[in-house]
């Protein structure tokens, strides 16, 4: 059945991939709700999230969302003072480093006065402080703009390559530029956008490689994707769950029935010097990365970050992910058959793109970066207990206080998929809906490949939310899962022909659309209005202690 599906679609290296007339018949309603070219599109899109910036969001004194944008500012003024990191509680690595180095930047070509902790103003200078801060804020938010961007257009490019229909990807595009968890990320500093950017940038490179079939070259797009995945998993350690989703996400996905499968990994011998080159780098790059590893992976870790010690300690519990993510490979290979060599070529290449990864450490090298990003569950496991005590009790994993917390975690997500229960400034909630009645559409007719394909990211993006909801499901993780969902709408789109053909397509469309852009922009906007004022950070002062004192606080 998935050979059917697959060949209603035009080969990958056909003409019209590249060109601007779309692949769907003259009837399609993509015509009137994807109106511009390609490049017009994008330009569309990204000028929108620009206005969306300057309207509601640049503008913001630096005190109005505090988290994360006090702690990581203040963290790349101690970058530039040459002073440690302090704040590694995500661990925020690459945000933090990235804006050390904007700020520098700024501060070189004159467009910024104050980027490093020494130059501050002191306290009671309040003027002085107020707008050394706030300049580099707001040049913090305009570093996330880029950030968002950046990933709004390669999520679109890889978007095409994956699904070869340039309006199915420009539409999803731009329900991704205006989901309700970039609305926000693109306008503050959190760790949450740069570490989504990484991991679906490196997921769609699996896919299309998934589908491409076997090639010389899949196996180093698997170094590639695993380096951005562990730079990913350094900004953000709720990128954790999207890894271990990744063999759910990735067995429906093979060569589709267009591929021309390479014989470069069935004959020859540059098979075995290419698994031999591989593996060495693989060697190399966990010899280079072995002391992040023996600190990362210490007995002690837990008690020396003062986490609470769970059953299962961290080597136990990535002992088990690694172990998870080899069956999958060897579940993917044996499905799919990929040949013996470049299935190990492909485990090599994944290793030294991990390792690889780890040696970016190095760069502003911090132990509690380290011991951060080897102890997620543990960090994690604490934020949630803050937030819901019930999880700390019951002594025993299955116990009533337990069930019932995984009760209330499950009904509480699906009232938030009904949005009348629980609302929320997510608009990829009415994309759900699109995507469950497609599935059924997509299953009635037999289109059984793109079923389980779009199925598999539907239950990664709810199993992920459901872990979610033990902290309330934050606006600020909207943009670990909505990519899944805008992934697997476009894959049934461009699929399943009679979703184009419905006479409610074009409705749907224009609705999704309106929604997108109402409801994205409703919390933007509301910030405008939020009542309070610098006192907020008063709060916030202990992650600051450098600092001689807040201009609206009592000194301590």
């Amino acid at each position: 059945m998935g050979e059917h599906a697959s060949s209603k679609l035009p080969p990958i290296n056909a003409p019209s991939l590249y060109n601007t007339v779309s692949t769907i018949g003259a009837g399609d309603p993509f015509r009137r709700l994807v109106t511009l070219q390609w490049h017009g599109e994008l330009l569309v899109i990204c000028g929108g999230m620009l206005s969306s910036f300057l309207i509601a969001g640049f503008w913001y004194p630096y005190w109005r969302i505090a988290d994360m944008d006090f702690w990581i500012v203040y963290n790349g003024f101690l970058l530039n003072a040459g002073l440690p990191q302090e704040y590694s509680e995500h661990p925020g690595y690459l945000s933090i480093v990235l804006l050390a180095g904007w700020l520098k930047a700024l501060h070189e070509i004159g467009i910024l006065q104050v980027h490093a902790l020494t130059a501050l103003p002191p306290g009671a200078l309040s003027e002085g402080f107020t707008a050394a801060w706030t300049n580099a804020t707001k040049a913090g938010r305009v570093l996330s703009l880029i950030f968002a961007v950046g990933f709004v257009v390669t999520f679109s490019y890889l978007l095409r390559t994956l699904v070869r229909d340039w309006r199915v990807a420009a539409f999803g595009g731009f329900l991704l530029a205006f989901s309700g968890g970039m609305a926000m990320q693109m306008r503050i500093v959190r760790t949450e956008l740069l570490a989504a950017g990484l991991f679906y940038t490196a997921l769609l490179i699996l896919l299309i490689a998934a589908k491409r079939g076997p090639r010389p070259w899949r196996p180093l797009l698997i170094g590639g994707a695993s380096l951005a995945i562990t730079l990913a998993l350094q900004n953000k350690i709720h990128i954790l769950f999207l890894i271990c989703a990744l063999p759910v996400l990735l067995l429906p996905f093979g060569p589709s029935a267009t591929a021309t499968p390479s014989r470069f990994w069935t004959g020859g011998r540059r098979r075995w010097a290419m698994l031999a080159t591989v593996a060495t780098l693989a060697g190399v790059g966990i010899y280079l990365a072995r002391g992040i590893l023996a600190t990362g992976l210490a007995a002690n870790g837990a008690i020396r970050l003062g986490l609470p010690q769970l059953a299962l300690d961290a080597p136990a519990y990535w002992s088990i992910v690694a172990l998870w993510l080899a069956g999958g490979m060897v579940a993917y290979a044996i499905v799919w058959r990929v040949s013996a060599p470049e299935a190990l070529t492909s485990a090599c290449a994944a290793v030294a793109g991990c390792v690889i990864g780890l040696l970016a450490l190095y760069v502003r090298y911090s132990t509690n970066n380290v011991m951060i990003l080897f102890h997620p569950l543990e960090l994690m496991y604490l934020f949630a207990v803050g937030s819901n005590p019930e999880l700390a009790s019951g002594g025993q994993l299955f116990s009533a206080a337990h069930a019932g917390f995984l009760f209330n975690s499950v009904t509480g997500l699906i009232e938030r998929m009904t949005f009348v229960l629980h609302s929320s400034p997510r608009p990829a909630i009415f994309l759900q809906w699109f995507v469950i009645v497609a599935l059924v559409v997509a299953w009635r007719k037999n289109e059984r490949r793109v079923v389980f394909e779009a199925g598999a990211m539907m239950l990664s993006a709810w199993a992920i939310d459901l872990i979610g909801v033990t902290r309330g499901l934050k606006q600020e993780y909207f943009l670990l899962t909505d990519p899944l969902v805008i992934i697997a709408a476009a894959l049934l789109v461009a699929q399943v022909p009679e979703l184009r053909r419905h006479r409610w397509a074009y409705p749907a469309g224009v609705a999704l659309i309106a929604a997108h852009l109402v409801i994205s922009q409703a919390e933007p906007v509301k910030h405008l209005f939020k009542s309070g004022g610098p006192e907020v950070l008063c709060s916030l002062y202990d992650n600051a202690q450098k600092v001689e004192r807040l201009p609206a606080c009592p000194r301590p």
